[in-house]
């Protein structure tokens, strides 16, 4: 397992920990793939990858945590309103994510961090 997909995995791991117990709920595993995509974005602008090899490998990292999530908007909402709610994160997923690439890059060159 590589180092990224195993670190993005600790973090969704670390925050479904505490509801261990209980079923995880959609916000909840929202956050967790957030963490997730956000780690690969990190780590990832850090080396001569493409933003759309970036994205790709973030998505193949952390498919699992979306289809959590995607499971649980299913149990938590009406069928229709689940169906707009899923429709809705997929088509925002790609542009947030190169909104993000380049915030994180902006941020370096102003810290004049690499």
């Amino acid at each position: 397992m590589n180092r990224i997909l195993a670190t993005g995995l600790f973090l969704g791991a670390t925050l479904l920990s505490g509801a261990a117990h209980a079923q995880a709920n959609a916000m909840l595993l929202a956050q967790a793939n957030d963490r997730c995509m956000t780690t690969y974005a990190v780590r990832m602008t850090k080396t001569d990858a493409t933003d759309d090899a970036i994205f790709a490998a973030a998505t193949e990292g952390c498919k699992e945590l979306k289809a959590q999530l995607f499971g649980a908007i299913d149990k938590e909402y009406p069928a229709d309103q689940a169906s707009g709610l899923k429709s809705q994160l997929d088509a925002a997923e790609k542009p947030n994510f190169m909104k993000l690439l380049q915030k994180i890059r902006t941020d370096r060159l102003q810290r004049g961090a690499n």
